[in-house]
Order: C-alpha cells, then sequence, then structure tokens
C-alpha cells in the first residue's frame, strides 16, 4: 500500500505560529494494531528502522506489595509512523498490524496527519502532571444524542452538561418538560 502525497499549506499556512516550509516535510499516518500489541509494533518498527511514535504517559501504579512506575498507551491500538512528503510509504507486513486509518470519505486512502498535530500531542503528554485520557467522541453543551446502550438504549435528548466520564441529558417529555439524567458517555453517541 502506498501514501500519496500531501498538498501544500494553503494562504501561508503556519505550524506553532511560524511559516516554516520545513514543519511540513513529513506528515504520520495511524496504524491500527491488535488489541495490547502497541508497543510490540513500536518496538519491530523501531527495529527495522522506521520512525514512529506511540503516546504513552508513566504513571504510578499500586500493588498490595509495590508501587511501580508503568508505561501507559494513552490511544489504544494506534502506533503512528512518519512519512516523508515526497515519498511513498509501503505498510510493514507484520501480523500485529491491523490497517491504516482511512480518509473519511476517501476509500482506502490512509488518512495524512500533520506533523503539528503529533508534534501537540506529545507536547500535552510531555508537559501534563496528571494522566490524559484520549475520547474519540467529543460532546458539547446542546448536542443532540441517542442512547445507545443500556436499558434507556433508543432514547434521545439534549446534553446539557457534561465531564470526563458522564453526560447530563435533557430528555424531552412532551409540553411539561424534560426529564435530566446523567449517563455515561460511552453509552450514547451524537445524532
Amino acid at each position: 500500500m502506498t501514501i500519496t502525497k500531501l498538498t501544500e499549506p494553503q494562504n501561508g499556512s503556519s505550524v506553532n505560529g511560524t511559516d516554516d516550509r520545513e514543519a511540513y516535510s513529513k506528515s504520520w499516518i495511524a496504524l491500527y494494531t491488535r488489541p495490547r500489541s502497541e508497543k510490540k509494533v513500536r518496538d519491530y518498527l523501531n527495529s527495522i528502522g522506521i520512525e514512529n511514535y506511540l503516546p504513552v504517559q508513566y504513571q504510578l501504579r499500586q500493588w498490595s506489595d509495590r508501587k511501580k512506575l508503568v508505561e501507559v498507551v494513552v490511544i489504544p491500538m494506534v502506533v503512528f509512523v512518519a512519512i516523508e512528503r515526497s515519498g511513498t510509504f509501503s505498510i510493514p507486513s507484520n501480523s500485529l498490524i491491523l490497517r491504516p486509518l482511512y480518509q473519511i470519505g476517501g476509500g482506502k486512502k490512509p488518512a495524512l496527519i500533520p506533523d503539528s498535530q503529533i508534534a501537540q500531542l506529545k507536547f500535552i503528554l510531555g508537559q501534563s502532571d496528571y494522566p490524559v485520557t484520549f475520547d474519540s467522541t467529543i460532546f458539547k453543551v446542546n448536542d443532540k444524542v441517542r442512547i445507545v446502550r443500556g436499558p434507556l438504549m433508543g432514547l434521545t435528548g439534549e446534553v446539557v452538561n457534561c465531564d470526563d466520564k458522564y453526560l447530563e441529558l435533557a430528555v424531552p417529555i412532551g409540553i411539561r418538560g424534560a426529564a435530566r439524567l446523567n449517563i455515561e458517555k460511552i453509552n450514547v453517541e451524537v445524532l
């Protein structure tokens, strides 16, 4: 599989506030891995000389008999691989690598991730004093949502408030108003 070239930044676009063309010399693609295989894929890519990035954080974990600093993967089942703009890239064949992340509506064309986004992710993980979690769905107040799991499956409502794990929904009940309830984000999808 090969990757096509990126287009040039439009109208003097910049990375980190500068118009530096070198910042656009490479892009990244995301490779999906088998569950809990991200570190093995990272090690494999390093062994064959392919530049990659696995977003990890070190967290102190406590067991009954000891504490230990462990490396925790932030984005499960994803390893980022750098590609040069001027060249092409073949996905290495390895049973732990499933496929690349494809563009939305782009068929089988891998999604290109700008170097600036990977740099921003590295900055966040490097500077945060607290564990960072990755949430692929971003909920906002006033979003229309549907409950997709659990005993309330099928109900639709509007997001009133949200925090790290829960959403507060308002479910309309005719002219009398709306019922408000808290539900875990994992059980909800945006309409």
